[in-house]
């Protein structure tokens, strides 16, 4: 565990939607309008009892299954979400990355693109006027400064979305699953991102489902089931009793 200053620290996290709050599908309309059930209105907790603290210099993994709270957990901490009940202490300023690219246009250049999601991740534009030829030669972008952003390979784009959100400042940055896709050579890069932001005074949090990453990144590990803490510590403790677990 890194003995930098703590960024965060939640105790007793609780969030519960109450049924029928959130905007439904048609089917869901009819069912609720034609189909006795039983809900009484009850919250639903989507997280429950999360009590984790977070240093800088740390990159902390959030595990678990689908529906097990990690976006709801980041939503949560980076203010998106009310907590129902329980307490959340961040010293320092908090980034959400959720959804590599979300945002950008497919119709804009990518050096548009480059200024509207630099915006997006609130990067200042002095940072981005700064960084804007890194972030072309880090995607490997540099001849394609004026092409459409729809004309770019999945794999090209993804490359720019991170080329830009890996400027993020903040003390302590919160990531869902933002590097899932791309090459061998795009996930090597990645890699020594990773290992550089481990002597920064920041923190990163990141939800995945990549369990490779989690066992060679992550310092500790916190591991969600069905909105519940299994376990919080260090990763060569958690990740084990998770890939054993049989629910």
């Amino acid at each position: 565990m890194s003995d930098g200053a703590v960024t965060l620290r939640t105790g007793g996290l609780v969030k519960a939607f109450t049924a029928g709050t959130h905007r439904r599908t048609l089917f869901q309309f009819l069912r609720d309008r034609f189909v006795r059930r039983s809900t009484n209105g009850r919250p639903r907790a989507s997280l429950d009892g999360i009590d984790i603290e977070a240093r800088a210099g740390e990159i902390i993994g959030i595990i678990g299954e689908n529906g097990a709270g990690k976006t709801t957990l980041l939503k949560t901490i980076a203010g998106l979400y009310a907590p129902t009940a329980g307490r959340i202490e961040i010293n320092g300023e908090v980034a959400l990355l959720a959804g590599l690219g979300a945002g950008m246009v497919e119709e804009l250049s990518v050096a548009d693109n480059i200024r509207l999601y630099g915006a997006i991740c609130r990067l200042h534009r002095r940072t981005i006027r700064d960084h804007f030829a890194h972030i072309l030669a880090w995607s490997e972008l540099e001849g394609f400064v004026d092409a459409e952003l729809r004309t770019l390979s999945t794999g090209m784009r993804t490359r720019l979305a991170f080329a830009i959100a890996m400027h993020v400042d903040s003390e302590l940055v919160l990531m869902d699953e933002a590097f899932s896709a791309g090459d061998k050579r795009f996930q090597e890069k990645c890699d020594r991102f990773f290992d550089d932001t481990k002597r920064l005074p920041r923190t990163l949090l990141v939800a995945t489902h990549n369990l490779e990453f989690v066992r060679n990144f992550c310092d500790r590990t916190l591991w969600l089931h069905k909105g519940r803490q299994m376990a919080f510590g260090p990763t060569t403790e958690v990740l084990p009793r998770y890939e054993t677990f049989a629910p």
